[in-house]
Formats: C-alpha cells, sequence, structure tokens
C-alpha cells in the first residue's frame, strides 16, 4: 500500500544496498521518484524531497580495515550513511548523504580540527538552505569503544550495536532526548540486544551541543566501534532503517 507520509525511491525489487553491491559487483539501477504526500505530510504533494540527512562529522573515522578491501568496500564511516541511505529507500524514504569534505570545510573557514563539529554545521546550514523538506539530521559515528562492548550476536551472526547520543547543553534537549527514546524503544522490541541505549553527554569531558541546537530532531548515532567490520555495522544499519521506517510510521499518520 501507498506510504501516507514519505516519499523517495522505490527500490524493494530491483536494487540491492551498497554493501551487496561493491560485495558482489552489481552496478547501481535507480529507480524513477515517485510523488507522494506529505505533511506534516499530508497537506504537501512534493516530489522525491529529502527526509533525512546523514553525515558525519568524523569522516576519517574508519572501522576495522580487513579482507572487504579486496572487494572494494571501504570501511570509513562515511560508507555507513551510504548503506543506511540505500536501505532507507526501500521503505521510500529518501535522504541526502554529506558527500562534501568536513576537513576542507575547516579548512576554508580558518577553523582548527579540534572544533570539527563547526564545521560540520556550516554542511547542515547549507543542507537545509538547499532542501527546505529536510526534517531529521543524523550524525553518524564510530564508537571508541572495543569489540566486546559494541557487537552482539544474533541467529549466529555478528552485528554492531547501536548507541544513541544526547547532547544537554542545547535548548533542544529535551526534544533530541524524546525521539533518542522513542528510537531506542523500536529498537529494544526489535532486539534489545542490538541496543546500547540513550547516553546523555553534557559537562565535563563532554562536547554537550553535537550541533543538536540545529534542530529538535538531530542526533547523534554511534554504530558499532573501531573494531567492527563494515558486514556487523551492515547488518545493524539494516535494522536501523526499520527502526526509522516504524517511526515515521507511527509520528505521522498522527499527525
Amino acid at each position: 500500500n501507498t506510504t501516507k507520509y514519505l516519499y523517495g525511491l522505490n527500490s524493494k525489487n530491483n536494487i540491492r544496498s551498497i554493501f551487496e553491491r561493491n560485495l558482489y559487483g552489481y552496478k547501481l539501477i535507480k529507480d524513477k521518484p515517485v510523488i507522494e504526500n506529505k505533511t506534516n505530510f499530508k497537506d504537501l504533494v512534493i516530489d522525491s524531497e529529502p527526509l533525512i540527512y546523514l553525515y558525519n562529522t568524523f569522516q576519517t573515522d574508519k572501522y576495522k580495515n580487513n579482507y572487504y578491501n579486496s572487494y572494494n568496500i571501504n570501511s570509513f564511516v562515511t560508507q555507513a550513511s551510504k548503506i543506511l541511505s540505500e536501505y532507507l529507500k526501500n521503505y521510500n524514504i529518501n535522504s541526502i548523504v554529506e558527500d562534501k569534505s568536513v576537513a576542507k570545510t575547516l579548512k576554508e573557514n580558518n577553523i582548527p580540527y579540534t572544533n570539527s563539529y563547526k564545521g560540520s554545521r556550516i554542511l547542515l546550514d547549507d543542507a537545509l538552505k538547499n532542501n527546505k523538506s529536510l526534517q531529521y539530521f543524523f550524525d553518524i559515528q564510530v564508537s571508541s569503544n572495543k569489540y566486546n562492548n559494541t557487537t552482539v550476536k544474533i541467529n549466529g551472526k555478528s552485528y554492531a550495536k547501536i548507541l544513541f547520543v544526547v547532547g544537554t547543553l542545547n535548548n533542544n534537549y529535551k526534544e533530541n532526548q524524546k525521539l533518542a527514546a522513542s528510537l531506542d524503544e523500536i529498537l529494544k522490541v526489535k532486539n534489545k540486544d542490538l541496543s546500547l541505549g540513550i547516553s546523555l553527554r553534557g559537562g565535563a569531558g563532554y562536547h554537550g551541543v553535537y550541533n543538536q541546537d540545529f534542530s529538535s530532531n538531530a542526533l547523534l548515532i554511534q554504530v558499532g566501534g573501531v573494531d567492527n567490520r563494515i558486514d556487523e555495522v551492515n547488518r545493524a544499519l539494516k535494522v536501523l532503517a526499520e527502526v526509522l521506517n516504524e517511526y515515521m510510521e507511527d509520528t505521522h499518520e498522527k499527525d
């Protein structure tokens, strides 16, 4: 049945995830966009406009590098955003994956690397300026925690665990915490072992903002850690896409 709230590329039947295509050498097959309703997803008809912005403040962070190199699969966290975007298309959720360099943006604006969030903030501003339909902003990152803390085995397969991070030093703190709680609740219903819960961060030793003052629908999402392989991350991202779809259905059908 036609989705009531989303729009994008219908790719269930003839497109594989970036992970699968790279692994087996498939070429990208682009579908024609469909026109669906949005409203508050009910009042405005739009043509393939993106709903979600996916970016990586720390674009050079990597997952464990191993034999996947021989399949032309890179292990940078930017790959995780691309994979998630592909899975979201299965639900007709169109997204934008930021492909501009944060490091270059920092250099062009004379901002030190230690202030990387200022660089990604510039890209956030540009993305919304050019895509007014964007409503959700997810910074996908890699945890520094070790393998036994970021991995779970489900039905014989290893998955990277998912952590939702909420900065407490911004005016959108409560709204973003509510979003994180809703997503985490759905994730735990699917498999509670996949969830690392919600981390509220502020005060000494923490940034506390994470660009979440930008929107009341902004989150930092850590998918796995530095010791996870990209296939483990891939499995987690497939579930995360299911979670986001379920949240959208539940939330926006009530609008």
